[in-house]
């Protein structure tokens, strides 16, 4: 409901474009990167989960096969 009297707002110059204001939140949370930046960063931790997954799952199949 909030986004949606955002954007009406914003339709009748009442208000900042809320796209903006929600672009310029997340670049103040993310240290200042871009948005490809972020995005990069993103799959780099995401990437670097599934590693330790995997290592933590054959550290577990190694120690029970025998």
């Amino acid at each position: 409901m909030t986004s949606f009297i955002n954007g009406f707002l914003y339709f009748f110059g009442l208000s900042d474009n809320p796209i903006d204001r929600y672009y310029k939140e997340q670049k103040g949370q993310n240290n200042g990167l871009s948005g490809f930046e972020i995005d990069a960063y993103n799959l780099h931790n995401d990437w670097r989960r599934v590693g330790m997954d995997i290592k933590k799952a054959y550290e577990k199949e190694t120690s029970t096969a025998f």
